[in-house]
């Protein structure tokens, strides 16, 4: 179903209107100007999609910003569960065959990147079955920073792995 003139007018309007304040709220919220793009381009796309419950709104400007809210909440929740994956792909199936493979192999295997804190914290997490609070305690900072370290360590990793393919 498409928009009619009025209601294409009506979100146009609001669009040029928003965009930054919407883009600007976005970004102070997910800390990367691409997501905060999507997440602005994803609220209009629902306001397209309901448009007359958008239009019917008695502030339709607030309702940007509640649609927005709730995207910015899905695409947190998304990346958390996509980070979750990762972090649960470094875990392994006691039952498989990884399970007799001595820890000092995989060391060996990465002994370029061994003595990195990053690697270090990925190990407790994912071979010595740290949380994320008991390696954030054990290094002494907060859950968030443990977390983030741990993207950041991921994401060394993978670039290590694929530079040395």
């Amino acid at each position: 179903m498409g928009l009619d003139d009025n209601q294409q007018w009506f979100i146009e309007k609001l669009y040029k209107e928003m965009y930054y304040s919407l883009s600007t709220y976005a970004l102070s919220a997910l800390n990367d100007r691409s997501l905060a793009e999507e997440a602005v381009q994803d609220t209009f796309r629902i306001a397209c999609a309901k448009v007359d419950n958008f239009q019917a709104s008695a502030n339709p400007k607030g309702w940007l910003f509640n649609t927005l809210k709730y995207v910015i909440k899905n695409m947190i929740r998304s990346r958390a569960r996509l980070n979750n994956m990762i972090v649960s792909s470094f875990d392994f199936d006691e039952n498989s065959y990884v399970k007799d493979l001595d820890t000092s192999n995989i060391d060996l295997l990465y002994s370029d990147i061994v003595d990195s804190p990053e690697y270090k914290l990925l190990k407790r997490i994912a071979l010595d079955k740290y949380t994320m609070l008991e390696a954030a305690q054990e290094l002494g900072i907060s859950l968030e920073a443990c977390k983030k370290r741990v993207q950041r360590a991921k994401k060394k990793l993978k670039s290590h792995l694929v530079e040395n393919k």
